[in-house]
């Protein structure tokens, strides 16, 4: 009896113990345990804040046209910046003057979209300005993985922009809905929205008839479906771009702020990966280094007499001057850029072992780099001659532009040779403030402008009227001019068809700047 009772008693541990097992040691399933979820914390306020993201989503979608950017960007960018401070001032954020300073650097590009209506740049600009709002809201919310701008930069923007968003995704939704169900009021709201829309088909039937009983019901109703039926099947299409954008909108600000899921990448991690890089040796590096370097020194020594020909405006002999310029330029340009990826892989991957070490690799660095400067500084110099010969492109303005921000860079890099400094933010402040500076110059209304007076001056033989047909808005005011006072038949039809052929319709506010309104404002007739 007592041993039927311990068997008893032995059999049922033996059935019910499993259930007080760990998940990972049950039947059938994985080894591998569930992460542990992290509660969403908030209050009322917090609600406001993601119906305010959910609504700043759904401005995003109507403001912002992706083929044509204006004025919409700015007014984006103004509401949901306003929005992240007011969040940030209701829990408690002490703005700091940094955080003042990357707002002035986000409102300055912004508002670059308000003004001139540069296609090709706009798309760029788009995307400066997208990065710049997600390190904002890091700087913001103190969430940076070091204090400043510095050598965890790019994993900081991989965690603003992908990490901390996306794992927050889902929290708009969550806050309003337990927001709604502990508040007495929410759920009075809720109420009446569920008779709202209970009582629209009872509306709709009503409405029906009444049309059926009066014409002038009947006429006023069609007009009211005929405009209000497309804004509202507008709306209906813009609802769920709206709601994904709010969500990641208000992903990025509730994660920063509650410092929720922001610790995905942290400082070691970065660190340890960037230990676990470096495999490349030492001698190695400087080896391949040097034989770079001698290639180089090998090429100015048979190219001299041709090679810093651009400088004196002189071209080898059976080549024409675009053939000397474009050959050399573009070869130029790469080989440039392939330095710079060369001593940037060098510097991460490879093990600085020793003091000597290090010195000849900083050695070698500085050698290279100064190589390279002789070539940008060459294929700047073909370039010029090449513009002086034919003139001013898009094309030509951007690639100069980047050779110098590349021969500034390679600046750079020889003084953080000899000198500690922080070569990250260097080269982020630096790019900013260029590209600021490109996106500010009106480079479409310089282009043209300078062709044009070449062209008046007889510097230059021709004038391509169709390459303001690219850019419209800052051709206007020059074509104009040049209408008036030229005396070339065949290119004053060609003006007059480009002025005349313009589309005169003023665009959605969304899409418009100041630059479209001056040329619309031109009388071409």
């Amino acid at each position: 009896m007592n041993t039927t009772q311990e068997n008893g008693a032995d059999l049922a541990t033996q059935t019910t113990g499993a259930s007080n097992l760990p998940e990972t040691l049950r039947y059938g399933q994985t080894s591998i345990q569930k992460k542990k979820e992290i509660p969403i914390l908030f209050e009322n306020y917090d609600a406001v804040f993601a119906l305010l993201a959910l609504v700043c989503g759904y401005l995003f979608v109507w403001l912002i046209n992706p083929y044509h950017l204006g004025l919409g960007v700015t007014l984006f960018t103004v509401v949901f910046c306003g929005i992240a401070l007011l969040y940030a001032k209701k829990r408690g954020v002490l703005i700091s003057r940094q955080s003042n300073g990357y707002l002035a650097l986000i409102l300055l590009s912004s508002l670059n979209f308000s003004l001139f209506s540069n296609v090709s740049l706009q798309f760029l600009n788009l995307l400066f300005l997208m990065g710049v709002t997600a390190y904002w809201v890091a700087v913001l919310t103190s969430t940076r993985l070091e204090q400043s701008l510095g050598g965890y930069f790019l994993p900081d923007m991989i965690n603003q922009l992908f990490k901390v968003p996306f794992c927050n995704f889902g929290c708009a939704v969550k806050i309003i809905k337990g927001t709604a169900v502990k508040n007495k009021k929410s759920k009075v709201l809720f109420a009446s929205l569920c008779g709202a829309l209970a009582v629209i088909p009872l509306i709709c039937v009503v409405i029906s008839l009444l049309i059926q009983a009066d014409a002038a019901f009947q006429s006023v109703m069609q007009q009211v479906t005929e405009s209000i039926g497309v804004q509202f099947a507008n709306f209906l299409l813009r609802l769920l771009p709206a709601f994904l954008t709010g969500s990641y909108l208000f992903g990025l600000l509730y994660g920063n702020l509650q410092k929720r899921r922001v610790d995905t990448i942290t400082a070691e991690k970065a660190a340890n990966f960037s230990q676990r890089c470096k495999k490349l040796p030492a001698a190695a590096s400087i080896t391949a280094l040097c034989l770079l370097c001698g290639v180089y020194l090998f090429f100015f020594g048979t190219q001299t007499a041709s090679l810093f020909s651009a400088f004196s405006n002189q071209r080898p002999d059976g080549i024409t001057y675009a053939e000397y310029a474009r050959r050399g330029f573009f070869e130029l340009c790469k080989v440039a850029f392939i330095n710079l990826g060369v001593i940037m892989v060098s510097s991460v991957f490879t093990v600085r072992n020793g003091r000597d070490q290090h010195i000849a690799l900083r050695i070698v660095n500085v050698v290279l780099s100064v190589e390279t400067l002789l070539l940008i500084a060459t294929a700047i110099s073909k370039m010029i001659m090449y513009i002086d010969r034919y003139g001013l492109t898009q094309k030509r303005v951007y690639t100069s532009w980047f050779m110098v921000l590349l021969f500034i860079v390679f600046c750079m890099l020889i003084v953080s040779q000899f000198k500690r400094i922080n070569l990250t933010k260097s080269i982020v402040v630096a790019f900013s403030v260029c590209f600021m500076l490109l996106c500010y110059s009106n480079v479409d209304g310089i282009i043209v402008k300078y062709n044009i007076n070449r062209y008046q001056n007889g510097t230059l033989q021709t004038i391509d009227v169709d390459m303001m047909y690219n850019t419209p808005d800052a051709s206007k005011p020059y074509a104009l001019e040049l209408y008036h006072h030229t005396e070339d038949l065949q290119l004053k039809a060609e003006l007059k068809e480009f002025l005349q052929g313009q589309d005169e319709n003023i665009q959605p506010f969304q899409e418009m700047n100041l630059q479209q309104l001056l040329a619309h404002r031109l009388d071409v007739q």
